[in-house]
């Protein structure tokens, strides 16, 4: 009988340029960066994976090697840097103690995103609107969508009980969607127009709905 052997996995090709393998540098890390600044100066359609990979240092398929496709990058782009913080300020959301006042934390939290990655969020919305248009783009963008918003819903439904208040008498993800929603508009209006959106504003709407909320089931169980 053959002797059995283990096959192993073929090694890894390092498809970074001279310099790049010079420098050190994390390929996946490299190529996002350049993926911003590429995305940032000719916008979503109009950016190539070429230009891409050849400010990041490596070659084409270097880059096909960590992204199945310019919109893999992208939407990794978007994973990472718009929404992690937003998967941390939900889950954040859902563990804080009641005496945890999150309005100032949300405020805080969507201004840093605001700030910090202002051309991403100009290209999410060229994404969205390439979502409008393109089946395929859209759904991708949908399922995104469709994460952050269970997440959400779920937190707020915990975050109501930990402050005692009634059961949420509304779709939680109604809600969420609402609130992403808003979020959404928030921050375009304040890309194009900041003062007209101050930075307490989110945080504070976020409060008067929730009073709402109770007011509203107050109300209800009075007339019964």
């Amino acid at each position: 009988m053959a002797a059995l052997t283990q096959t192993r996995p073929a090694p890894r090709v390092d498809r970074r340029t001279r310099s790049a393998r010079a420098e050190g540098r994390d390929g996946r890390e490299a190529l996002l960066e350049a993926a911003v600044e590429v995305l940032a100066l000719r916008g979503y359609r109009d950016s190539s994976v070429d230009e891409i990979a050849q400010r990041a240092g490596y070659s084409k398929g270097g880059l096909y090697w960590h992204f199945a496709s310019k919109d893999d990058l992208f939407l990794a782009l978007l994973e990472e840097r718009i929404d992690r913080p937003t998967r941390e300020m939900i889950e954040l959301l859902e563990s804080a103690p009641p005496e945890q006042d999150m309005v100032p934390e949300a405020n805080q939290r969507f201004m840093e995103v605001l700030r910090g990655q202002r051309e991403l969020l100009l290209l999410e919305h060229e994404y969205w609107s390439q979502a409008v248009r393109d089946r395929k783009v859209r759904a991708r963008y949908t399922r995104r969508q469709a994460k952050l918003r269970a997440a959400l819903a779920k937190a707020l439904a915990v975050r109501v009980r930990h402050l005692g208040a009634p059961p949420l008498d509304a779709d939680p993800e109604e809600m969420a969607t609402a609130f992403m929603g808003l979020t959404a508009g928030l921050a375009q209006q304040k890309l194009v127009d900041p003062d007209t959106v101050p930075d307490h504003l989110l945080g504070d709407i976020f409060a008067l709905v929730y009073a709402g909320h109770v007011a509203r089931a107050q109300a209800r169980q009075a007339a019964r």
